[in-house]
C-alpha cells in the first residue's frame, strides 16, 4: 500500500469535517483548516483540531485534501483546490456519480469517497473525533484512476478507523439510494404525516424511525437532486410495494399482509447480521 503522507487540508468543517480534523490532529497529522466563514475555521483550531486558513494557496504543500462541503460545492472547490496546491484531492461527499463525471480531467489527482456515517445534528459544535472509527468509508475509483491514488486515499480512511469498500461511482448511488437517501425519504414522510391528534401519542417506535427526518433540508434537498435518477427508482420501487400492501388490506388478505411485513423484518435482520459485533 502507498504510505499516504501526514499532511491534510480539510475544507467544509462542519460535523464530518471537523470530525475528520479533530480524528487527524490526533493521530499525529498537520491539519489545515478551511471554510467558507474564517470564524469556523479559526474557532476549530481554538479546539486543537489544525490551523486555520483563509485561502487555498497556503494549503500548497498539504499531501492530500478531504472537501467536506454540501455535495453540490464539492466540483467547483476540487477545481479551486487542484489549481492552488499539489494535493491529491477526495471528499465525503453521499453522491458520486455526477461528482466524479464532473471531475474526470483531474482523475490522475481526485478519487471521490463517502464515509458512512454522520449525524442528523450538524455544524462544528457537534463535532465527534472518534465519528469515522468503525464506519464503513466507500472509496469510487474509476476505470481512469490510478491504483496508487486509490491505495493513497484507501489508506487516509483507514488511518481514522474506516473501514473502506470500493464501488463504481454509479454502483455507489444505486446501492446508498437504497441503503440511506430513500430510507431517509420515508422517515421524513412519516413524520410529515404526524398530526396534533397524534403528537402526544409518538413514542419510541415513532423516535427511532423518524430520527434522521430532523436533518437539515438544505443539505438533503442537495443530495436528492445529485442522486434523483437512483432516488426515483427507489422511489417506484417502495411506492410499489406500498401498492401490494394496500391491495392485500383492500382484500382481507392477512397472509399477504405478513408476508409483506416478513420481508421487511428480514431486511432489518439482514441489517443486524452485517452489523453485529463479531
Amino acid at each position: 500500500m502507498t504510505v499516504i503522507g501526514r499532511s491534510a487540508l480539510v475544507s467544509g468543517i462542519g460535523l464530518m469535517g471537523g470530525s475528520l480534523a479533530a480524528a487527524l490532529s490526533r493521530r499525529g497529522w498537520r491539519v489545515l483548516l478551511h471554510h467558507r466563514r474564517p470564524e469556523v475555521a479559526r474557532q476549530a483550531e481554538k479546539l486543537g483540531y489544525g490551523t486555520a486558513i483563509t485561502g487555498f494557496d497556503e494549503a500548497h504543500d498539504a499531501d492530500v485534501a478531504i472537501i467536506c462541503t454540501p455535495v453540490g460545492a464539492i466540483a467547483d472547490s476540487a477545481w479551486a483546490i487542484a489549481s492552488a496546491t499539489r494535493c491529491v484531492i477526495t471528499d465525503v461527499g453521499s453522491t458520486k456519480e455526477r461528482i466524479c463525471d464532473d471531475l474526470a480531467p483531474l482523475a490522475d489527482r481526485f478519487i471521490g469517497s463517502h464515509p458512512m456515517t454522520g449525524s442528523h445534528q450538524q455544524g462544528l459544535e457537534h463535532a465527534d473525533p472518534d465519528l469515522y472509527a468503525g464506519c464503513v468509508t466507500i472509496v469510487t475509483p474509476t476505470a481512469a484512476t490510478p491504483s496508487e491514488l486509490v491505495d493513497t486515499i484507501d489508506g487516509l480512511w483507514r488511518a481514522v478507523g474506516s473501514r473502506v469498500v470500493r464501488l463504481d461511482p454509479a454502483t455507489h448511488d444505486r446501492a446508498v439510494a437504497e441503503a440511506s437517501h430513500v430510507p431517509h425519504l420515508l422517515a421524513s414522510a412519516a413524520a410529515a404525516q404526524l398530526g396534533e391528534d397524534a403528537a402526544p401519542l409518538a413514542a419510541g417506535g415513532f423516535r427511532d424511525t423518524t430520527r434522521v427526518a430532523a436533518g437539515s433540508p438544505l443539505l438533503w434537498s442537495d443530495i436528492l437532486v445529485h442522486n434523483a435518477e437512483a432516488v426515483g427508482m427507489g422511489i417506484d420501487a417502495t411506492v410499489a410495494r406500498l401498492q401490494e400492501l394496500r391491495t392485500a388490506l383492500s382484500r382481507g388478505d392477512r397472509a399477504a399482509v405478513e408476508a409483506w411485513l416478513e420481508a421487511g423484518r428480514s431486511g432489518r435482520c439482514r441489517y443486524d447480521d452485517i452489523t453485529r459485533p463479531r
